[in-house]
């Protein structure tokens, strides 16, 4: 102890007295004291301790402000920042500068050892500062002791009060508002609050007081009633006013002159400056329910209140546009704190029990504000400009200047009141967004269709369209990559039904609703995109013109088809390992409005050459100019036509086209005047080679995936080739096992309509050949009418086939696609009935009975030869009948079905999105069902072949019952029957054929006339 320093000293005594601090404990001798006295010595001479993270503790401190700030606790928030920061800015003993690590450990110290900031009641308590004493030593008395200094009458007046006016007016009130242009608006005051003004009197000793004299003596105040008149030229320039004037006086007795407030063109271009930026409260311009109005009072000396009034209304057009756009940026904006670019995040309302605006609206807000910010650093240089009094500044080179700038507000404000302010409320968000970006859209084809004369108005509503139209391709981006259609405020022109899940068999039919709504935007109409999607775009009508976001009609067919793949794979298991990388390719993949703004901008580079080119391009261009105009010209005057700007028009208009000079020479070209295609030539172009291309791409990869996975995994040909294989029967053999036991139970009067006959048949079957569709196949039994059992041929109708198909093949073999196949089946299980029982006939036991009939003699004789008439004629009945049945077998099986398949099978090869396969599918579908004879149109020719096969199964019936059962009787019936049916259908089928309506029907027309 004899060696320790004074610092070791200090420090031992610190110690004690922190250990009394956190313990509690007063005895020194005591053995918990001494423990921790050790502990804690020994983490001061051998612990390393970090030095303090400054980053980190100003985190802390921001963290525990925005806490405070969240809790509404704005007084505590406001303590604790200005706190910190005094604490930090001030020097602490022993230590120099502001900002140190001493002063951030202090902060992390206390920081650690506080609990819950938040949650602790603090009241600021005011704190009296030290003031420095003050030097009371008469310096001025000390240096000019012995000097003679002559201090006048009034020794206490400064040497500038002897300018002063009246003592009223330093006690004039300062009724109106200095306003500056960097204030963006004024709200409104109410006029009864404002009318109520309070004297102030600045006293020349007080602080601020050199303020108010410069305020009330250098500004006159204009804005008063009874306001001093300011000193002017007396040159006839400068009182013209006056002139004009005693004119009026002395030409007319009635004249009686009002009393004017007269102000400098100085103060007018100021007011003017502060009209265009959004200040409300002003002199000469007023503001009425909205509208900006004139004071009438208000003169100039060197201008007549004419020509003053009519350039100040001039004005004020414009400055009532402005307010209404700046109105409508502080409803948008006014929902998040800070404006940001639309995307970036989402706003946080700020108005109770209102929905903020939706993405649209808030992106078209985005890109006002951005032109709104160019034309108020406009107006700021202005006004420095006057305020720095070095240049000469009327109100009409501030016009001049302002020209480019009034026109783009001049046509913001049209674009405003056409596409969101006309807009009744109460409309759905859908409808005013496709609203707003097709009125941008035509407003660009509009002003693009005037030529040079507008370069930059478009390139205007080009930037602002760009802007507006983020969220649509954001939107749409979202859903072709990720397959998620993110809409939360619902102003997509696709929505999503939430009530039909993605592993439903009817999410490709019924998950999302495509909207339309007139141009009058009072009608709204929900198109399914069934019958939407598949048209690619083609909805309007020639009669009526539907909105549908106009610049998306080309390519809507592929974005419905694109996100609904994109979001069909999201939902698959599939079998690739392309997971892992998708995410990797996802962070490194450009957004479609990327792609989009850095085509458009190559697209732009590429159209700038080197001067020299540009020079020879200009030069060639105005040759191919002249002689284009003079060939138009020579086609005009054919026409009876002598417009010499229509000539150069259309020289213009088709110049870009490198073989229109020969082909239009050559007398060979005829214009399209029914084509929409001369309407827009830059803009459209530029959406067809700039974003069409990539949403194109995009669709492509989508489908062909999605295309891909469903063929490899999930074996969609196997499903199509099986619904053939047992629904059109071309798996022959298989199929024939099954139907010829039904027809045997037939044949020999069993019952057959027993399902567990016909599953265990069906199962037997299929299982020998294709043992995985076994578990998928099974039979049905159906009720039908008793009116429709009087026929043989009916009782199959019964008979149906059902296949198992799984999700997602089921969107393309749908239960209605089932229901045609098994109406194919019957037809063919009919036909095969039929041609089975005349195949299967035999004459045996007749023969045997022709050979007892030998030998006889007489009238046996005569019997015998009567059975030989009825048996031949049997067999041509027969023969008729089999060349009948085998005719429309062949006819089925090979031209229709076989051919047919063929076709089928290469399509979906070549398909490449689903909604297109699902199209084949049912194309197919409607082919076979229709050339079978199955249309309730041609239901007649069905009707008389199944009566030819319901006579061969009579035929059969009666034949299997023994020669007696047929009569000579009953065989003229039959044949008489087949006759008519037989020659009905050849005169129908020929006079088809030669008509050329049915060629197909031309092999089983063929057929029939060649067995007549």
């Amino acid at each position: 102890m004899a060696h320790w320093s004074t610092f070791e000293k200090e420090t031992e005594n610190e110690t004690k007295k922190f250990v009394r601090c956190i313990c509690g404990i007063e005895d020194e001798e005591d053995q918990n004291f001494q423990l921790a006295l050790k502990f804690t010595w020994s983490n001061f001479k051998f612990h390393r301790f970090l030095e303090v993270d400054s980053h980190k503790v100003q985190r802390s401190l921001t963290g525990i402000y925005e806490k405070l700030m969240v809790h509404s606790d704005l007084s505590k928030a406001g303590s604790w920042m200005r706190l910190t920061d005094e604490f930090l800015s001030s020097p602490l003993p022993n230590t120099d500068g502001t900002k140190t690590d001493s002063h951030y450990s202090i902060l992390s110290l206390l920081l650690l050892l506080s609990e819950s900031p938040s949650n602790t009641s603090f009241t600021e308590k005011p704190r009296v500062k030290e003031e420095e004493p003050e030097d009371n030593f008469n310096w001025a008395k000390y240096l000019m002791e012995g000097e003679d200094v002559d201090t006048g009458p009034y020794p206490d007046t400064p040497e500038w009060s002897e300018e002063e006016s009246e003592d009223d007016d330093g006690q004039q009130p300062l009724s109106r508002e200095d306003s500056g242009i960097q204030l963006d608006r004024t709200p409104q005051e109410d006029q009864d609050n404002t009318s109520k003004t309070v004297p102030v009197t600045w006293t020349m000793g007080e602080p601020g007081g050199a303020q108010a004299w410069l305020e009330q003596h250098v500004v006159t105040p204009y804005w008063v009633s009874h306001a001093p008149r300011f000193p002017h030229s007396l040159h006839l320039h400068s009182n013209l006013l006056n002139v004009w004037d005693q004119h009026l006086y002395n030409t007319d007795p009635l004249y009686l002159p009002e009393e004017k407030a007269f102000v400098t063109e100085t103060q007018v271009i100021r007011e003017t400056l502060w009209l265009l930026s959004g200040v409300k409260k002003q002199f000469i311009f007023q503001h009425h329910d909205g509208k900006v109005s004139v004071r009438n009072n208000v003169a100039v000396t060197h201008l007549t209140g004419n020509c003053l009034h009519s350039v100040l209304e001039h004005i004020a057009v414009y400055g009532q546009a402005v307010f209404r756009l700046q109105r409508f940026i502080d409803e948008v904006t006014g929902y998040s704190s800070e404006p940001g670019p639309p995307g970036s995040g989402s706003s946080h309302g700020s108005k109770k029990g209102s929905e903020p605006p939706f993405r649209t609206y808030q992106a078209f807000v985005w890109a006002l504000n951005k032109n709104f910010t160019s034309f108020k650093e406009e107006l700021t240089t202005i006004e420095k400009e006057v305020i720095c009094n070095e240049e000469t500044v009327t109100l009409s080179a501030v016009l001049e200047r302002l020209g480019p700038h009034l026109a783009q507000i001049e046509v913001l404000h049209k674009v405003f009141c056409t596409g969101v302010a006309e807009v009744p409320p109460g409309t759905p968000n859908v409808v005013r967004a496709s609203h707003l970006l097709n009125t941008l859209y035509k407003a660009i084809i509009e002003y693009d269709s005037v030529g040079e004369a507008s370069e930059q108005t478009v390139a205007l509503l080009f930037s602002l369209w760009t802007e507006t139209v983020r969220p649509y391709l954001e939107i749409v981006d979202e859903w072709i990559v990720h397959g998620h259609l993110f809409d939360p405020a619902k102003e997509f022109i696709i929505q999503r039904n939430k009530d039909v899940p993605v592993n439903h068999r009817d999410f490709w039919y019924a998950t999302y609703t495509l909207y339309s709504v007139s141009e009058t935007v009072e009608n709204e109409e929900k198109l399914n995109d069934s019958a939407s999607g598949s048209s690619g775009g083609d909805q309007g009508s020639s009669n009526r013109q539907l909105t549908m976001v106009s610049f998306l009609k080309p390519v809507l067919k592929q974005i419905i088809m694109a996100g609904k793949s994109m979001q069909l794979l999201k939902n698959l298991d599939c079998k690739e390992p392309e997971q892992s990388e998708g995410s990797s390719r996802d962070a490194e993949r450009k957004s479609l409005y990327t792609l989009f703004l850095e085509s458009v901008q190559s697209r732009l580079c590429s159209q700038d050459g080197s001067p020299a080119d540009t020079v020879s391009e200009q030069q060639a261009t105005h040759r191919s100019l002249v002689k284009m105009q003079s060939i138009m010209a020579q086609h005009l005057q054919i026409d009876g036509v002598h417009d010499p700007l229509l000539a150069i028009n259309f020289a213009r208009l088709y110049l870009e086209q490198n073989d229109f000079h020969q082909r239009f020479s050559g007398g060979d070209f005829t214009v399209d005047r029914s084509s929409q295609s001369v309407t827009c030539q830059t803009f459209e172009l530029t959406l067809r080679s700039c974003l069409y291309p990539h949403i194109e791409k995009r669709y492509i990869e989508c489908c062909g995936k999605l295309m891909k996975t469903l063929k490899k995994d999930y074996k969609l040909l196997e499903h199509l080739q099986a619904m053939r294989n047992y629904f059109l029967l071309e798996a022959g053999d298989t199929m024939y096992d099954f139907y010829t036991a039904i027809f045997d139970k037939v044949q020999k009067n069993e019952n057959w309509q027993q399902p567990s006959f016909l599953d265990v048949q069906l199962q037997e079957a299929v299982g020998q050949r294709y043992p995985e569709d076994s578990s998928r196949l099974s039979v049905v039994l159906e009720n039908i009418d008793s009116s429709k059992k009087k026929n043989p041929v009916t009782n199959m109708e019964v008979l149906t086939l059902s296949y198992k198909v799984p999700w997602p093949v089921d969107i393309v073999i749908s239960s209605e696609c089932q229901k045609i196949y098994n109406q194919m089946f019957l037809l063919l299980l009919q036909i095969k009935w039929a041609k089975y029982s005349l195949d299967t006939l035999r004459f045996s036991d007749i023969t045997e009975f022709t050979k007892k009939l030998e030998g006889t003699s007489g009238e046996d004789g005569k019997a015998k030869e009567l059975i030989g008439q009825q048996i031949h004629r049997l067999s041509l009945l027969r023969v008729k009948l089999m060349h009948f049945v085998n005719s429309v077998h062949n006819y089925i099986m090979t031209r229709i079905l076989h051919s047919t398949g063929l076709e089928f099978q290469h399509q979906v090869q070549e398909a490449k999105d689903l909604d297109q396969l699902i199209k084949i599918h049912y194309r197919y579908l409607a082919t076979i069902h229709d050339r079978c004879l199955l249309r309730e149109k041609i239901s007649f020719l069905k009707e008389a072949i199944l009566k030819v096969l319901n006579l061969a199964l009579m035929f059969s019936d009666r034949r299997q019952a023994g020669l007696s059962a047929l009569s000579i009787e009953s065989i003229d019936k039959i044949e008489s029957d087949f006759n008519n049916c037989h020659l009905f259908l050849v005169l129908v089928l020929n006079k088809a054929v030669c008509r050329g309506s049915f060629p197909h029907l031309e092999s089983l027309t063929l057929s029939l006339m060649a067995g007549f």
